[in-house]
């Protein structure tokens, strides 16, 4: 039992990198690491009952742990990420770790390791008996105990462990995850999402023939390639339909303007208060969650691989592709996930100038990332952007700091959903303003611009739905719940095709083909099919809800079968189509590309002795630290072509090399941009 332990503790170690996290992490989460235990204790048990002998099992069970333990820690240092299940699928990212495997392992791990074969050498000399083999008898006790552990963790039966310790997951944050509740736990608990089954007679003939009847949208080629922007905004919803509360002043003007004369409507989304990515997933890809375990993420899970997507399909047509996210570069995987979809760049919060609403990057700011991508671009352009203002929660004080709330609400509520509804109005009305800005920016530029803007699913506003039914816009029971509280507006605006204003309701798989087949540009084998089927069944509710909608399950299988095909299967459909190797884009690059500095001005020193350095180069950011002989200092960002350092007074006096590089470092403490390294004479 306590050599068990000491695996357990080795693993967390070798995960976390440092003594002072694993101890942290003991002290902070005991019941996580009883739980660890048991199931190390399970294992170990296992092990013995399979090889026979204690001590070699022992020995075994230490190197797998050691192997699993150690490229987990060297995964999170290269990408804030640890070691997942779906992991064993990635066989481009394991090179990625042996390659730096000699870099990152270093003598504080090497002495943790020797530490502890001395120490386990030592106990097991001293337990008498420790070599003999183990029975038969007690092998199978060992097996029936092992079992009943991990059934316990796994299914919760027939021995509750589960429950027992009702272990707190966070699936769109692996590394949270890891954090929280420790390797092998999480390890177990992800297993859910590892393996969906393969649907019957999938194979490369089903697809050829389900491809080859796929009726094929051709249109004349009128020379024009609009740009494309594609807008998803964070809890987006429109409050005013709700009949029973008035605003002072329509939080919404632009969108209700704009739904008079384009198409506009709802589309029905697969998740309530969170979840962005799976709605981000569905309308980038065409793939719909309807047919992936509940539960799951795609971006975390199954996005391990090439995927075609709206970026892949317009990179081919010779368009600059770029995702816009003003949130972590690492968040629900989505560095990864861009470069599998085929985007040339992703500008994430790392690379954006800080201007907050409230707790997080404005509105305002990826409004100016957008017209600054399709300004700075010599061809037309395709722009994936997320928003993150109006993410929850929607306290009264939130935009305290930038004025108050804007908006008051009137009719028959509580004071806590009146003050979470006049935060919320204040917050979408900077989501009309970027609306605005943005169709009156492409209508004076005269280029030719199709926008899609909608809302990723409905705010979380209060327990249970409290606002909600505060407001009267639920009821308890509520039959029309799902269509209530799982549709948000959205609407496609242009400034070059004819007027429509034609009212819609349909899943977000369907979003990105409507808008090739309504600007009349040729999609993809995958975006055709989904076109025929948006005829058919326009929204793809959840499965219970089929007899209602008057859904036949058969009619799914294509779509299900299509979808396997590419997101667990052999990719027949894009061999067949030959875009097998057009997707990913291999120049793919995050933010603007490496930053360069390209000269340095002499050390100039003020009366106390302590001197700056002016930096001349390229794709500077607001976020990037200077190093000066790889110690961080004080720097002031003016323009992205210009950086003023701090050099310390005790650098100056003597004659040195200063040896200055800008770097870029994430909150999971992870180098993602870099620049050359540029040297400068000081005390001369």
């Amino acid at each position: 039992m306590f050599l068990a332990l000491m695996m357990e503790m080795l693993v967390e170690y070798l995960n976390r990198g440092s003594v002072y996290k694993t101890l942290d992490w003991v002290y902070q989460q005991p019941l996580e690491l009883l739980l660890n235990y048991i199931m190390v204790l399970g294992l170990f048990l296992l092990f013995t009952a399979l090889i026979g002998r204690t001590r070699i099992a022992f020995w075994v069970l230490t190197g797998i742990l050691l192997v699993v333990g150690l490229v987990s820690g060297i995964k999170f240092k290269m990408l804030g990420l640890p070691l997942l299940p779906w992991d064993i699928f990635q066989t481009s990212e394991a090179t990625d770790i042996v390659q730096y495997l000699n870099g990152l392992v270093n003598w504080k791990i090497l002495l943790v390791i020797f530490v502890y074969f001395v120490l386990a050498i030592i106990l097991i000399r001293k337990v008498p008996n420790f070599k003999i083999k183990v029975g038969w008898i007690e092998r199978l006790i060992f097996v029936c105990l092992a079992v009943l552990v991990f059934t316990g963790v796994y299914y919760d039966k027939p021995v509750k462990i589960r429950s027992a310790f009702d272990p707190y997951t966070i699936p769109w944050d692996q590394a949270a995850n890891y954090d929280r509740n420790g390797l092998i736990l999480t390890t177990a608990l992800n297993l859910d999402y590892i393996f969906v089954n393969e649907p019957e007679n999938y194979s490369q003939q089903t697809i050829s023939k389900l491809v080859d009847g796929i009726p094929k949208q051709s249109y004349p080629d009128n020379g024009k390639k609009p740009n494309v922007i594609v807008i998803l905004s964070e809890a987006f919803w429109d409050p005013t339909i709700v009949k029973d509360i008035k605003f002072n002043e329509d939080p919404l003007p632009t969108l209700h303007e704009i739904q008079k004369t384009h198409p506009h409507g709802t589309i029905l989304s697969p998740q309530f208060g969170g979840g962005t990515a799976n709605v981000e997933f569905e309308v980038l890809t065409g793939n719909s969650m309807r047919f992936m375990p509940q539960g799951s993420l795609a971006y975390i899970q199954y996005v391990n691989h090439e995927v075609d997507s709206l970026a892949g399909i317009f990179a081919r047509k010779g368009y600059n592709t770029t995702a816009v996210n003003p949130f972590h570069n690492w968040f629900y995987n989505s560095r990864t996930v861009y470069k599998n979809f085929g985007f040339h760049n992703f500008i994430s919060s790392e690379f954006f100038t800080p201007d907050y609403k409230g707790p997080y990057l404005s509105d305002k700011s990826v409004t100016d990332k957008i017209i600054e991508a399709t300004d700075n671009s010599d061809k037309p352009s395709f722009i994936f952007a997320n928003t993150m203002q109006n993410h929850a929660p929607f306290d009264k004080d939130r935009y305290s700091s930038n004025g108050g709330n804007t908006f008051t609400v009137s009719g028959d509520m509580s004071q806590e959903s009146r003050d979470i509804l006049e935060t919320y109005a204040t917050g979408i009305h900077d989501s009309d303003k970027m609306i605005k800005t943005l169709t009156d920016h492409f209508t004076q530029k005269g280029e030719p611009t199709i926008i899609i803007f909608f809302g990723d699913h409905l705010p979380l506003m209060g327990d249970n739905y409290s606002v909600y039914k505060d407001i009267k816009y639920i009821s308890e029971d509520d039959p029309d719940f799902v269509n209530k509280m799982y549709s948000t507006p959205f609407f496609v605006w242009d400034n070059f095709l004819p007027q429509n204003n034609d009212q819609l309701h349909m899943s977000p798989s369907y979003l990105g083909a409507y808008m090739l087949n309504r600007a009349q540009i040729e999609g993809s084998y995958y975006t055709d099919f989904l076109m025929e089927m948006y005829k058919k069944y326009p929204v793809i509710p959840p499965e219970n809800m089929y007899d209602e909608m008057k859904i036949n399950k058969d009619d799914l299988k294509p779509y299900n079968m299509l979808q396997y095909d590419i997101m667990f299967g052999h990719q027949f459909g894009y061999e067949k189509t030959a875009i097998q190797d057009k997707i990913v884009d291999q120049n793919f690059v995050l933010g603007y590309g490496d930053m360069k500095i390209n000269e340095a001005s002499p050390v100039q020193t003020d009366s106390s002795g302590n001197g700056t350095i002016t930096l001349k180069g390229s794709v500077f950011v607001p976020e990037m630290s200077v190093l000066i002989n790889g110690e961080k200092v004080t720097a002031k960002y003016v323009d992205k072509n210009t950086v003023i350092a701090s050099v310390p007074k005790e650098w100056v006096k003597k004659p040195r090399d200063l040896e200055i590089q800008t770097v870029i470092i994430d909150t999971k403490d992870v180098e993602i941009s870099k620049s050359n390294k540029f040297v400068v004479k000081a005390g001369q």
